[in-house]
């Protein structure tokens, strides 16, 4: 099968997204307290080793949060961690991103 130059253009291109989108959900430095969990969009609860959870450092310090109010600027930091990489994220997908 012939392929043309333009379509193998677009595929690298859509693949350059995709994983420039996944790499947007990744902070070095991890989670609270999980610094080997670095996706900020899923990652194992830490409240319950059976499921995961969505925006995890956002979810875990909630619940933290009600045991011991001292959590509250942790909580803050990842409200804006997430907020941080959401924005990444959209401009990974932004069609000026990649020409």
């Amino acid at each position: 099968a012939v392929v043309s130059t333009q379509s193998t253009g677009k595929r690298r291109r859509l693949n350059d997204q995709m994983m420039q989108l996944e790499r947007s959900f990744t902070y070095p430095p991890g989670l609270p307290d999980r610094p080997s969990n670095r996706h900020l969009l899923f990652a194992p609860s830490l409240l319950d080793s059976y499921s995961g959870a969505v925006f995890p450092g956002i979810f875990d310090t909630l619940a933290l949060v009600q045991e011991d109010p001292s959590y509250w600027p942790e909580v803050r930091k990842q409200v804006t961690l997430a907020t941080w990489v959401t924005h990444s994220a959209t401009r990974a997908l932004s069609e000026d991103t990649f020409p």
